[in-house]
């Protein structure tokens, strides 16, 4: 069984340092993979920092979390070892059970991350999340493809 904590530094340390080949392609993009204290520094910076546990040894295999980058809008990350597949569902169900109904009730409205072209397990699980695509490589200047999740409008209040 995963379960979902509060990510220590040391927790962010060992995911980043045992990085699974997709997510260090992808982060070789914008950073150095091999510098696992610079990547838990930042994700330690970040507004949310939680860490999948998995239950055998508490052993962190999937870290992720939130920074707020203006009023409305928030970017996500997310890195893994080879086990943090496990994970997937359990992160699933916190992100969508707790942490976009919290963001929510802040007025966050639109959420937003980038993905490797190749990285078609994320792009699936952020479609499921309610993510799209909306900016392809070259429009970027990178690699990379920008999705975003938007909240939608609230109903108007019957009168």
């Amino acid at each position: 069984m995963t379960r979902i904590a509060t990510a220590t530094f040391e927790d962010l340390a060992y995911v980043a340092s045992w990085l699974c080949l997709m997510d260090r392609k992808e982060l070789a993009v914008t950073r150095d993979p091999d510098d696992y204290l610079k990547l838990a520094r930042d994700a330690w910076e970040t507004d949310i920092h939680k860490v999948a546990l998995d239950d055998d040894l508490a052993t962190p295999v999937f870290a992720f979390g939130v920074r707020r980058m203006a009023k409305d809008i928030v970017g996500v990350w997310g890195f893994k070892t080879s086990r943090g597949r496990r994970a997937i569902r359990t992160v699933t169900k916190y992100l969508l059970r707790d942490v976009i109904p919290d963001l929510r009730d802040t007025g966050i409205k639109r959420a937003i991350c980038w993905v490797h072209p190749d990285n078609t397990d994320s792009q699936r699980w952020l479609a499921h999340m309610g993510f799209r695509p909306m900016a392809t490589p070259g429009e970027l200047g990178t690699p990379l493809i920008l999705y975003q999740r938007d909240e939608p409008d609230e109903p108007a209040s019957p009168a």
